[in-house]
């Protein structure tokens, strides 16, 4: 019962998050380099999508193992080193690949992608565990 659980504190602080950060954080910079690409309204199909598979594979790779072992900090720095890995690839595709992608997009959501991986395993870890502090 654990693991539906972690599940869904993990998700629900994820999307959470991210709303707030690509609307405060990330939007803006898109916006200046690549705003013409943007869709308009968000497809919300391929997003959810998104959101699902990514925290799936964010419990299986970092936060069962972490929660297993009620060690928060290690869903932390597992978490981090995902999101980076995995906003990184798509950041450094799209500025190999795309003739208006910045440096400063590759900087601003690859660090994003980790705090919010890193936080948000950290986050669904410690509060089943009840290790917060």
């Amino acid at each position: 019962m654990q693991i539906p659980l972690l599940y869904g504190v993990t998700a629900a602080i994820f999307l959470g998050l991210d709303m707030l950060g690509i609307r405060f954080i990330v939007r803006p910079v898109f916006d200046r380099h690549v705003g013409h690409l943007l869709a308009e309204p968000l497809r919300l199909g391929p997003a959810a999508g998104f959101y699902l598979a990514y925290v799936a594979g964010l419990l299986y790779f970092v936060s069962v193992d972490a929660l297993r072992d009620a060690a928060p900090l290690q869903a932390l720095l597992g978490g981090a080193l995902l999101g980076l890995m995995c906003y990184g690839t798509y950041e450094m595709t799209n500025y190999a690949t795309l003739a208006d992608w910045s440096v400063e997009q590759i900087v601003v959501d690859g660090l994003w992608g980790a705090f919010l991986t890193g936080f948000s395993a950290w986050a669904g870890v410690a509060i089943l565990t009840g290790k917060l502090a």
